[in-house]
């Protein structure tokens, strides 16, 4: 048992990591717990967006210049 507690140890620590950023927007408008965003053209529903400082937003309303974001 230990020895497969240790492959599976090993491979977790194997395990690399990456963010990249792939598409970077203007946040216009604020308002109600909606960001308004600008910029995000490859934007996709439901898509988890990096607001910074940790702080995360789902993409619900794709519009054509813009995108809304709780």
């Amino acid at each position: 048992m230990s020895e497969l507690l240790q492959e599976i140890e090993a491979q977790i620590a194997g395990v690399k990591t990456e963010v990249a950023r792939e598409n970077v927007g203007v946040v216009r408008e604020i308002g109600d717990g909606v960001a308004k965003i600008e910029g995000l053209t490859g934007a996709m529903m439901n898509e988890m967006l990096d607001f910074g400082d940790g702080v995360m937003g789902l993409a619900l309303n794709l519009e054509e210049t813009e995108v809304g974001a709780v």
